[in-house]
């Protein structure tokens, strides 16, 4: 059995098996973008109280995928935003984690676009009005430079708290759903060393 990863919005639709990101990665790039954006998710709070950042992603045969949702408290619809990257495990470059981070880069210049302290209105829209408010969301796949590579971004209102809760009642019910997760997660750690370097978000202050 594999580890739920469905609300990952996939650009290939080919079967493959995947393998999730380690969670001390996740919540590295989670602290990156609280951090980051520091002062347009307290002005966000203002509209949508305990809200936060939740990262997640996954290595698959032929792509790699990250994502970062802005969730908030007692709301079941949450943004989040999807970055691709085609990956050849066959290859020797690049790795895991120069398409990872080219990836969290991409995702820190569409967050830059949707959350922006500045912008009242814009905030307002992220907070209270659908997707298609969202003027400058990329709805569908579309590419951008990021590290000097060719990365893919789109933007959903997916809530991977939602694919959460079936998650934890696998965890509860099902000892070997446990095993496997362990499993993929080792085999994961393996592709790419985590830690601070791994990470390159810039954002540009205004």
């Amino acid at each position: 059995m594999k580890p739920n990863l469905a609300h990952l919005e996939r650009r290939h639709a080919s079967p493959s098996k995947s393998s999730p990101l380690p969670q001390d990665y996740l919540r590295m790039v989670e602290e990156i973008f609280t951090h980051q954006f520091d002062q347009a998710l307290k002005a966000y709070e203002e509209l949508r109280p305990q809200s936060r950042f939740l990262a997640s992603g996954a290595v698959f045969a032929d792509e790699v995928v990250a994502s970062v949702s802005l969730l908030s408290e007692d709301q079941l619809a949450a943004t989040t935003v999807h970055a691709s990257a085609d990956f050849d495990p066959k290859a020797s470059a690049p790795t895991v984690q120069d398409l990872l981070s080219a990836c969290i880069d991409a995702l820190g210049t569409v967050w830059a676009t949707l959350l922006d302290s500045e912008n009242a209105e814009a905030l307002a829209h992220l907070a209270h009005e659908s997707l298609s408010a969202l003027e400058k969301a990329p709805y569908e796949w579309t590419a951008i430079d990021s590290n000097q590579r060719k990365i893919f971004v789109k933007t959903d209102k997916s809530n991977p708290l939602v694919d959460q809760l079936a998650e934890d009642w696998l965890k509860s019910h099902d000892p070997d759903y446990v095993n496997t997760i362990d499993e993929e997660q080792s085999k994961t750690e393996k592709l790419f060393v985590t830690g601070p370097s791994s990470l390159n978000l810039q954002r540009k202050k205004k």
